[in-house]
């Protein structure tokens, strides 16, 4: 059986589960394991944009897959480069047959298209792959932020930022962003963004997308659309004709495609070697990771990079202090940094969110079953609320599966019935509709018969920002 067999058989199995049952019947073959990591490792790169025209081998005994992949090695390992490069690319293509060309296609394109991504394949055949580091920060505590000030005297307050996030991958001029699940985010080669990147040193840089002109919650559906048109779809096979109707429909409520591509706007708010990407960690203090950001990269020629805006500060009541004018402002929060941090894969504890926390009771007006495919496609996953008057509504997250499960069983009688919420405050789109930010289920309420309508909800908020205000 060749890869592309069993690449075919995934691609064309239905549903998460079902595909990562396909690919445990064949977990073991060591050249699958090898194909799978050269196309999905971030190690890998073979710089090459494109399959060079090449004749089918007809005639002759193909050479066998597993020669091939070691011949591409001499191409991700530098050794040959340039028109080499292609040339020795060309060379292999012509050597082995065509169902393992296609297998070696799929390699350089660094795409396998069966519809699973690294978390899925890791699941099957654990560590294959490398996770995708990603350095987050604390929750909020006093005692966290206060220690900062405590061992450094002063820190960093970023604004906190709520795009999309996105790993920029530089190398010799190449861009890749990926999400911080390891996913590619495709955005157009063409775009100002990537061409403003290409210029960056080599390295990788953390930040989020948004758009120019646009609130957070409308940029953020905008660029989802563009990764979805961009790359054909969640196994990336989506064929011309229908992706050409994703971009009518885009642009019939969004208006221009090439237009809302040049609004993409990116803010960095670290960075990091390539080495230390690979490694999960960077012994370089935060204070000179920023150094290189202002002045060791192209930044003053970018119009849609920019830095995180931050103020340096030297007490716990400064740190406050910002946060609460960032809150006025309309921004989510701070993130409170140590000047010397190093940087991890993780939430280590130089690194604090300054994030409202508040608790309002609304409303049960619906559930929602899981994603099809998924363990919860037979259960109710989502639950549906609003406040007393209607004009709040919200889908919090964070049910545990016992939760679930009560809520799929009880759903008539849950409906209009109180559930308590956590929430990192209230927000509000362009078109004016109310809805909370990071929303969390705490518990069903049955002690309750009211819940609160949209002003108690605001003087809850108010109340949460009055209380940071307090603390000294």
């Amino acid at each position: 059986m060749t890869i592309k067999t069993i690449f075919d058989e995934i691609s064309e199995t239905s549903g998460d589960n079902a595909k990562m049952e396909v690919l445990r019947k064949y977990k073991d073959n060591d050249v699958l394991q090898e194909v799978l990591y050269q196309i999905k490792s971030k190690r890998i790169k073979f710089f090459i944009s494109q399959i060079p025209s090449f004749t089918p081998l007809t005639g002759m005994v193909p050479a066998s897959l597993e020669w091939a992949l070691n011949q591409l090695k001499e191409i991700s390992s530098r050794r040959v480069t340039g028109h080499d490069a292609i040339k020795h690319l060309k060379m292999v293509l012509e050597s082995v047959s065509a169902d393992d060309a296609f297998i070696i296609d799929r390699i350089i394109d660094k795409d396998p298209k069966i519809g699973l991504g690294v978390t899925y394949i890791n699941k099957i055949i654990p560590n294959l792959i490398e996770k995708t580091p990603y350095q987050g920060a604390k929750s909020y505590s006093e005692k966290l932020a206060r220690a900062i000030f405590t061992k450094f005297g002063y820190a960093y307050s970023d604004v906190k930022m709520d795009g999309r996030y996105a790993n920029a991958i530089i190398q010799n001029g190449e861009v890749e962003l990926e999400s911080r699940q390891g996913l590619k985010t495709f955005i157009p080669a063409d775009s100002i963004l990537i061409k403003e990147l290409s210029t960056f040193p080599d390295g990788v840089l953390n930040g989020e997308l948004t758009m120019v002109g646009m609130d957070r919650y409308t940029s953020n559906g905008i660029i989802s659309s563009i990764v979805d048109i961009e790359g054909r779809g969640k196994a990336g096979d989506r064929n011309d004709k229908d992706t050409a109707k994703k971009l009518i429909a885009f642009e019939k409520k969004r208006g221009s495609y090439k237009d809302a591509v040049a609004k993409i706007r990116y803010t960095v708010w670290d960075s990091i070697t390539l080495e230390n990407y690979f490694d999960k960690k960077s012994d370089i203090e935060y204070r000179d990771r920023l150094d290189f950001l202002y002045n060791r990269t192209p930044l003053k020629n970018c119009t849609r990079v920019a830095i995180v805006e931050r103020k340096k500060v030297y007490s716990f009541a400064e740190a406050m202090a910002h946060f609460q004018e960032m809150l006025l402002r309309g921004e989510e929060g701070t993130i409170l940094k140590a000047p010397t941090a190093t940087w991890k894969d993780g939430k280590p504890t130089w690194q604090v969110k300054m994030k409202l926390d508040m608790s309002i009771d609304l409303r049960v007006i619906g559930f929602e079953f899981g994603e099809v495919g998924s363990k919860n496609e037979h259960v109710y996953s989502t639950i549906n609320l609003e406040t007393s008057c209607g004009t709040l509504k919200t889908n919090p997250a964070g049910m545990t599966e016992a939760m679930m499960k009560d809520i799929t069983e009880r759903a008539d009688e849950l409906m209009g019935t109180i559930v308590e919420i956590r929430c990192s405050g209230l927000s509000q789109n362009s078109k004016g509709e109310w809805s909370t930010l990071h929303p969390s289920v705490v518990e069903l309420r049955d002690d309750k018969m009211t819940c609160d309508s949209l002003i108690t909800a605001q003087e809850v908020e108010d109340m949460a920002k009055g209380l940071k205000q307090i603390i000294t």
